[in-house]
């Protein structure tokens, strides 16, 4: 699953991708300078709850948290491998 996104932070809107394989998650946030970026190798959590979790991080470079909205959201045939070279290229 493929989760996108976009935080809007008090300073800055920051677009997020989620992906969720059956070895674990995959989070991306796109803050200025650099891109903050958690793995774990454990597929219990949804998407959304690890974003969830990692906000108080995010919020500390984008200013005070105005909402977090789910623009796409994609079940993908394609394998794991693939959706994460995509991710980690920005497309």
């Amino acid at each position: 699953m493929l989760v996108r996104g976009k935080v809007i932070g008090e300073k800055v809107t920051a677009p997020f991708e989620i992906l969720k394989t059956k070895e674990g998650i995959f989070l991306r946030v796109e803050l200025p300078g650099e891109p903050f970026e958690y793995s774990t190798d454990c597929s219990c959590l949804e998407p959304l709850e690890l974003l969830g979790l990692l906000l108080p991080a995010i919020e500390e470079e984008i200013g005070e948290i105005k909402g977090v909205f789910v623009e796409e959201t994609v079940e993908e045939k394609s394998s794991p491998l693939g959706r994460l070279r995509r991710i980690l290229r920005g497309k």
